[in-house]
């Protein structure tokens, strides 16, 4: 899923970069006060379900959970009416980041939720979290900087484990991919509402190249285009790179499990070379 403005690859990329720097510290202090909030991470699945079902673009993953992060902090929301109210949320999303023709009706977004609710109460609902947020929704997420932040997240000169790259264009498909990851990551967890959008983005890409042990971890050109220093990343890297790491040991865990029940040791290898700490072997 990408996003289908790609401003980044335009002449202006820099003026717009410094526009949405600017624009992210208008955003809304979140205080995680919600009643619901041992439900946001299953409400955060439900959101990238459907995501994923009709191709939706990264950012609006990334608005839409945003918007209901701070909707929800900021209202009392009965659990049966959660997902309406998440579904709305992903629909002001999906009006912001998709091309029109790719935005489907209230009626078929109801339809998700088996027609529970009448159009009328889609579009109350809608108004009342445009309302909230004065009508400004074209609020920038990790995903909008990352995409800026991945052209320039591998460069020729790059090494692996201080060794020349066995293949750049192979060596920046992990990196890109790992990228997602790290931005999936930061979705799962309100604690990364604590750090602007820009730094996360930023932060996803340096635990990238450490995780795939390119050198230098963080070269000066990624330093000048996302103005952070490696020290002022920290903080959101480790929480990453121990997100990572517990992905890892489930991940063992999990093949472990399922060889020990079929006795198969075949599985065990497939498991350990699928994890993510593998992909740059």
């Amino acid at each position: 899923m990408t996003t289908v403005k790609e401003w980044w690859n335009e002449n202006f990329a820099q003026d717009i970069h410094s526009h949405l720097r600017q624009q992210e510290r208008k955003r809304f202090l979140y205080r995680g006060y919600s009643p619901q909030l041992h439900l946001r991470k299953r409400t955060v699945k439900y959101i990238h379900t459907i995501c994923e079902q009709l191709e939706f673009c990264t950012t609006a993953l990334h608005l839409a959970v945003y918007l209901m992060d701070i909707f929800m902090d900021n209202h009392t929301i009965q659990s049966k009416h959660l997902q309406m109210a998440s579904l709305v949320c992903l629909i002001v999303a999906v009006k912001v980041e998709e091309q029109i023709s790719l935005v489907p009706r209230n009626s078929d977004f109801n339809l998700i939720l088996g027609n529970k609710y009448k159009l009328s109460e889609f579009v109350e609902m809608e108004v009342t979290v445009l309302s909230f947020f004065r009508w400004d929704v074209l609020i920038p997420t990790a995903a909008h900087f990352a995409e800026y932040y991945s052209l320039y997240s591998l460069r020729q000169t790059d090494s692996h484990d201080n060794k020349p790259l066995s293949s750049f264009k192979l060596v920046k498909v992990y990196v890109l991919k790992y990228i997602n990851y790290f931005l999936e990551v930061s979705l799962q967890d309100p604690a990364y509402l604590n750090y602007s959008p820009s730094l996360v983005a930023a932060a996803c890409v340096a635990s990238s190249r450490m995780s795939l042990v390119i050198t230098p971890p963080w070269p000066p050109v990624l330093q000048t285009v996302t103005c952070y220093r490696y020290s002022q990343l920290k903080s959101c890297v480790d929480l990453l790179l121990k997100a990572l790491d517990a992905d890892i040991l489930a991940s063992r865990r999990s093949s472990q499990h399922t060889c020990s029940e079929n006795s198969c040791s075949k599985c065990e290898k497939k498991a350990v070379t699928e994890t993510p700490e593998m992909v740059a072997t």
